[in-house]
């Protein structure tokens, strides 16, 4: 099991973790807060924190994940195939809202909505 405990230990999870901090924070946050004068906030835990504490604040959570996500990767990591599941569903929810986000900029109607879940 590694264990992260030094700077160089979390340049490297930060490393193993880039895509998750392109799609899932930069991407999706950056989208959102595009997307968000043409459409609604569907997700109820993002659209309360968006309506109580503001653009933000969601940023800051998303940062926060990343921060518990390092601190729980020792654990996860005593399974190669869970660690990289793991990361794996992450950043695939990030490209996914990410696009969402995108189709609302550029469509007017979210990924979501093409398929008819909304």
């Amino acid at each position: 099991m590694e264990v992260y405990n030094t700077r160089s230990s979390f340049s490297s999870y930060l490393y193993e973790i880039r895509f998750i901090i392109l799609f899932y924070v930069i991407g999706d946050w950056a989208s959102t807060v595009y997307a968000l004068p043409q459409g609604t906030e569907y997700n109820p835990v993002p659209a309360m924190i968006l309506e109580n504490y503001g653009i933000y604040h969601l940023l800051l959570v998303k940062v926060g994940f990343i921060f518990l996500l390092f601190y729980a990767a020792p654990l996860i990591k005593t399974s190669v195939a869970r660690w990289a599941f793991t990361k794996r569903i992450i950043e695939s929810v990030g490209i996914f809202v990410t696009v969402n986000n995108l189709m609302v900029i550029w469509y007017g109607n979210s990924l979501i909505q093409a398929i008819g879940l909304i």
